[in-house]
């Protein structure tokens, strides 16, 4: 993950005192939606939770892909 991203939900998390944990994970769901989909076919819709422990926060991303999505190929320059 971008040190960036990373940093910014660090502060959301722990700074922003009306910020809903469930909020961060709908967004991050959002987020991450439109890039797995590039990739994979999504059998049920993505699952974000979060849990606080010690001083971390800690997320959980499931995804349920119904198969993975063919990637083309380069023909090598030396065929």
């Amino acid at each position: 993950m971008d040190y960036r991203i990373a940093k910014r939900l660090n502060y959301i998390l722990e700074n922003d005192k009306i910020s809903d944990p469930q909020q961060v994970c709908e967004v991050l769901k959002d987020e991450i939606k439109p890039i797995v989909e590039n990739y994979i076919s999504l059998q049920n819709e993505i699952k974000v939770r979060f849990r606080k422990e010690n001083n971390k926060n800690i997320f959980w991303i499931e995804i349920d892909a119904e198969r993975i999505k063919p990637f083309g190929y380069i023909k090598p320059w030396y065929s």
